[in-house]
C-alpha cells in the first residue's frame, strides 16, 4: 500500500508539486483528496485484521465522502485536457489527440473508481467481496500517477528520439501495469473477478488514447460538451 504514494508522489511532483503555489484550487482538491483515499486504504487493512472493527467503520464512513471528493474532483478537471487539445497539444512531446483521448479514458478511470468504492460499499458484509473491490480502488485511482511517472522518458528526451515517444510510453507502461493487475489477481486467486477484469478493460483501453483522440467528431463533442466548463485555465 506504499508503493501506490511513490508513485503518486514521483509521478506528480513536477506537474504538481513543484508548481504548488500556482495551481487552481480544484487540483488541490482532488489531490489532497486522493492522497487522503490512499491514506485511507493503507489504514483499514490494518485495522480491520488486528479487531479494530469499530474504528474501521467509522473510518469507513468518512471513506464514502472522500470517494466522493475523489470522484467530483475528478471530474471536475478532466475538461483541462480538452483546453490543452485546442490549444495544440504541446509538441513534438504530447500531441493534441493525445490530451483529447485522456478526456474519455481518464473519465471511465474514475466512474471505475466510483463502481468500485460503491461495490465495496455494497459488499461490506462480505469480506472478500469487501477487500477486493477495495482493493481494486487503487488500479481505478494510480493510472494518473502511474501516466505522469512513465511520461518522464519522453519529456526528458524532449522528443527528439525517434522510437522514445508518448505512444511507446503509453505501451510499455500500461502493460507493466496490466501485468500488476494480473499478479494481484494471481496472487488473491480472482483472476475472473468483475473487479479484476474491469480494471484490466478500462486501462486496455489507454492503448488507444491519442488512437481515440484524433477523431474529428469525437473532438468535436467532448469541446462542445466541456471546454466551457474550464474558465480558469483560458
Amino acid at each position: 500500500m506504499i508503493i501506490p504514494w511513490l508513485i503518486i508522489l514521483i509521478g506528480f511532483f513536477p506537474q504538481y508539486f513543484m508548481t504548488w503555489l500556482s495551481e487552481p484550487w480544484g487540483y488541490h482538491l482532488h489531490a489532497l483528496s486522493a492522497m487522503g483515499w490512499f491514506a485511507l486504504i493503507a489504514v483499514q487493512p490494518y485495522l480491520a485484521t488486528r479487531g479494530k472493527l469499530k474504528q474501521h467503520r467509522f473510518w469507513g464512513m468518512i471513506g464514502i465522502f472522500l470517494a466522493g471528493a475523489v470522484v467530483f474532483s475528478a471530474l471536475s478537471i478532466v475538461p483541462t485536457n480538452v483546453y490543452f487539445g485546442a490549444i495544440g497539444g504541446f509538441e513534438p512531446v504530447f500531441p493534441a489527440s493525445f490530451f483529447y483521448g485522456l478526456v474519455l479514458t481518464e473519465t471511465l478511470q474514475i466512474f471505475g473508481f466510483g463502481l468500485a468504492v460503491v461495490m465495496a460499499i455494497v459488499n461490506s458484509k462480505k469480506v472478500e467481496e469487501h477487500a477486493i473491490w477495495m482493493t481494486s480502488t487503487l488500479f481505478f485511482g494510480l493510472m494518473p500517477g502511474w501516466g505522469r511517472l512513465i511520461m518522464f522518458p519522453v519529456l526528458i528526451s524532449g522528443g527528439e528520439v525517434s522510437w522514445l515517444n508518448t505512444q511507446s510510453s503509453l505501451n510499455v507502461g500500461i502493460s507493466i501495469f496490466m501485468l500488476v493487475v494480473l499478479y494481484v489477481g494471481y496472487r488473491l486467486k480472482k483472476l475472473k473477478h468483475p473487479a479484476i477484469l474491469l480494471s484490466l478493460f478500462l486501462v486496455s483501453l489507454m492503448f488507444f488514447t491519442i488512437q481515440i483522440g484524433e477523431q474529428e467528431w469525437y473532438q468535436e463533442i467532448v469541446t462542445r460538451i466541456m471546454k466551457p466548463t474550464v474558465p480558469w485555465n483560458l
